[in-house]
């Protein structure tokens, strides 16, 4: 069994209203067996521990919502496809996450001495730039095709 922090979704029938929580999700292989009846907090015995959980949680959002749903009389958790939604600000948005991003590498990384002395550094660092390069790239052909 294996189990992630994962978004869901809770509707509330009295008044219609949704929130949001991060609950415990477990599998059994790909399928889910279970999560936690009420959302769960970042913890840690120490701070750095809880640094670390809080980056598991942020985990959770790289990963599609789920929203708790009674099918058959029974809960289950399915994908919420809700926060999908692209509108036309989007893509300039990401191409702007993008270059801030690439001007956020080049002045941490970029710029530090190891990246001049240490030839394999370079290269990582090179590829990770013209990554983000590529993708400030692919996200305006994406805007450009569309309109």
């Amino acid at each position: 069994m294996t189990w992630n922090y994962r978004i869901i979704k809770k509707t509330f029938a009295d008044n219609d209203a949704a929130q949001y929580e991060i609950h415990e999700v477990y599998y059994e292989g790909n399928s889910i067996s279970g999560w936690t009846q009420n959302s769960v907090n970042p913890s840690g015995a120490s701070v750095a521990e809880l640094r670390e959980d809080i980056r598991y949680f942020l985990q959770a959002f790289k990963r599609p919502v789920l929203e708790e749903k009674i099918i058959d009389e029974k809960d289950v958790l399915i994908e919420n496809d809700d926060c999908l939604e692209i509108n036309d600000g989007h893509y300039f948005e990401f191409m702007d996450r993008a270059f801030v991003a690439s001007e956020y590498i080049y002045q941490f990384l970029g710029s530090h001495p190891l990246i001049r002395k240490e030839e394999k550094l370079k290269h990582f660092y090179e590829k990770a730039a013209l990554a983000l390069a590529e993708l400030y790239q692919e996200a305006g052909r994406l805007e450009f095709e569309k309109s």
